[in-house]
């Protein structure tokens, strides 16, 4: 059977002409390559060189052996820039999925930071809903995703990405718009925005109110923390939302006013049932939340 390193071997001699030279590329001596190439031809059963006066020459069935070997090393030499690809994330695809908080907003951001180091890879961003998330990184679509903490998380890993506290969102003509700082007291009878019910964040809001018997005067209900910012824009109602969404949103028409007590909204990194990442996944990752702590 054939060796790798024999067929090195005789690539070599074939490349430099002499076994004295193919020997110091290789790093052995002459007669170690002597050696290697009389088990090549045993092998194949092939008289490759003509041997005399000190030299050796290849023969019609060398070279027709040689073209073969290249063949070969050709696929070899590609593996090895794969490898290479894979290590420096310079080809390939990053596959993230995340819930438009995130998505919307903050990813971009850490997308761009990403890219600028590792231009050669490619992103997909799915947005998605959060059980969708779960779903896509479950089955194995998609690397890592992001996604509320309302879902279950049978099936995947999951560990706390984020939890921001909610702000309030008021228009900018509102009579609140001075304030430094709302409570609960303060939207008492005030036209409200609403989170979906199912929404984890929804509860927490709810029980805020409730623990001080206070009422909310609904208006919409709505998914979104961003349809949210859009609703108080033109002037519908006010609604606290996650702060994350405010990145890169067009603010005009909008006060946004710290709120009490702290609500926050928690954000699930969700990773593969086995918690396997691959190299680009888990930079991206570190460099998203390196991205965070600037927010």
């Amino acid at each position: 059977m054939l060796t790798f390193r024999q067929i090195e071997a005789f690539r070599a001699v074939m490349t430099c002409g002499t076994t004295t030279r193919a020997a110091e590329i290789m790093r052995i001596s002459q007669p170690a390559v002597s050696r290697l190439l009389g088990e090549i031809e045993r092998a194949v059963r092939l008289q490759l060189f003509d041997r005399g006066k000190g030299r050796i020459r290849p023969t019609a069935e060398a070279y027709m052996f040689y073209e073969e070997v290249q063949r070969a090393f050709v696929g070899l030499d590609r593996l090895h820039f794969a490898a290479e690809n894979i290590r420096s994330f310079s080809s390939g695809t990053l596959r993230i999925a995340s819930l438009p908080a995130l998505g919307h907003a903050f990813l971009p951001r850490a997308i761009a930071a990403f890219r600028r180091q590792y231009p050669g890879l490619s992103i997909l961003l799915n947005i998605r809903s959060s059980e969708a998330v779960k779903d896509l990184v479950k089955s194995g679509q998609f690397d890592v995703g992001f996604a509320a903490d309302e879902i279950s998380v049978t099936g995947v890993r999951s560990e706390l990405f984020t939890s921001p506290a909610a702000v309030c969102v008021v228009p900018s003509d509102h009579a609140l718009v001075d304030r430094a700082e709302l409570g609960p007291e303060d939207l008492s009878g005030v036209p409200f925005i609403a989170l979906a019910s199912e929404d984890a964040a929804r509860a927490r809001i709810d029980q805020a109110f409730e623990q001080l018997g206070i009422g909310r005067s609904y208006v919409v209900e709505t998914q979104y923390s961003l349809t949210i910012c859009n609703l108080v824009r033109n002037g519908v109602g006010v609604g606290l939302v996650n702060p994350l969404t405010l990145e890169g949103l067009d603010c005009n028409g909008i006060t946004v006013i710290p709120f009490r007590p702290r609500i926050l909204f928690r954000t699930l990194q969700i990773t593969p049932p086995d918690g396997r990442l691959s190299q680009a996944a888990n930079m991206f990752v570190k460099m998203a939340r390196q991205e965070l702590a600037r927010s």
